[in-house]
């Protein structure tokens, strides 16, 4: 849970093998007689097996400092199998085993104690088949000769659980939208920094002060006073009036900042018109592609590729594999066809209603 702090509350351990589903206190135990059951959560002899596992590894590292592995997502492999981007457990369920899982707990206070019986029925009901749906998937990857792809993926997750949030990132991805000034940006840069600070010792959703298209509002029009933060909706009543001088400080600190050391804001390069329509044919060429092999265009290309894909020069997969552009398995997926487009070797056409790669 994490509806009212910045970091998760671990309140529930849901897990099951092929026999038992078991729902286990993380609340009654301490860390010491939780190890066991961490041991099998780390034990590279144990694959594990979650749906939608970015936040179970991240409830799992705040609480215990350790994330599962190997561990294979099912809503990556749901994905990788063409049964649908980011598809619901229960809908996943439903496809692969006719299984209809009760519903509406999702929101419930899983912090409560005692836990009323229906709701740990509930939550054992949400692991009870995923051993059985997880190897069903997994033979469907091996025949598609994605397994490997699908552990990687699934790994990342646990990966990005120890990734400590990038204050820097954030305030560059704001500045390229907002396409402000050297002076806005250095003002921005402390914002962001500033926010994060106070949402960690606090203990408290980011959103309760401000969110980022409002840092970036006030980093514009840089305020003086109190007074004028109450112009700029988002920031929490409490904060401007028990804390306003915080926000005022970071701005000073970011208009202080002397010309000759203020960083230039990133700017997001905007296709020529030509260039514009020559990138929306690859894209729709792309997104018919990856329909054809039932893979999500997201996990075989990024925006921010295709611009380069467009100006590179290709003339074969090998290529394609050496830009780095593409991970390998996109190049086996796209490789032969996307070379071919990119060298006005193909077409696209409607076909009733259909797109047609002729």
């Amino acid at each position: 849970m994490r509806e009212k702090t910045f970091y998760p509350r671990l309140a529930l351990i849901q897990a099951a093998d092929r026999e038992c589903a078991w729902v286990i206190d993380p609340l009654a135990f301490s860390r010491e007689e939780m190890q066991p059951l961490l041991d099998v959560f780390a034990s590279p002899d144990t694959l594990k097996a979650a749906h939608a596992v970015e936040q179970d590894q991240e409830c799992l590292y705040r609480a215990y400092g350790m994330t599962a592995e190997p561990v294979l997502d099912t809503a990556v492999a749901a994905a990788l199998t063409g049964r649908g981007d980011q598809i619901g457990l229960s809908a996943l369920l439903h496809k692969l085993l006719a299984v209809r899982l009760t519903k509406g707990h999702t929101r419930a206070n899983w912090m409560k104690r005692p836990l009323p019986e229906a709701m740990i029925e509930y939550a054992a009901g949400d692991v009870a088949h995923l051993v059985e749906a997880a190897e069903l998937l997994a033979g469907d990857l091996r025949r598609l000769n994605r397994w490997d792809w699908a552990l990687a993926l699934s790994a990342g997750f646990g990966e990005a659980a120890r990734t400590e949030f990038d204050a820097g990132a954030l305030s560059r991805k704001l500045a390229a939208r907002s396409r402000m000034g050297a002076a806005s940006y250095a003002v921005l840069r402390e914002l962001v920094a500033w926010r994060e600070r106070h949402v960690r010792e606090r203990d408290i959703p980011r959103s309760w002060l401000a969110d980022d298209g409002v840092l970036a509002k006030l980093a514009a029009a840089r305020p003086k006073n109190a007074e004028e933060l109450h112009n700029f909706r988002g920031l929490g009543s409490r904060l401007i009036n028990r804390g306003a001088e915080p926000i005022l400080e970071a701005i000073r600190r970011g208009e202080a900042t002397p010309p000759e050391k203020r960083e230039s804001p990133p700017r997001e390069e905007r296709p020529a018109a030509d260039e514009a329509a020559a990138l929306t044919v690859l894209k729709c060429f792309l997104t018919a592609l990856a329909a054809e092999n039932r893979v999500p265009l997201r996990y075989l290309v990024d925006d921010g590729a295709l611009r380069k894909l467009l100006r590179g020069s290709f003339s074969s997969p090998d290529d394609l594999r050496a830009s780095g552009l593409l991970k390998p398995e996109a190049v086996d997926i796209l490789g032969e066809e996307l070379v071919a487009i990119l060298n006005g070797g193909r077409a696209l056409r409607l076909v009733n209603g259909r797109a047609e790669r002729r």
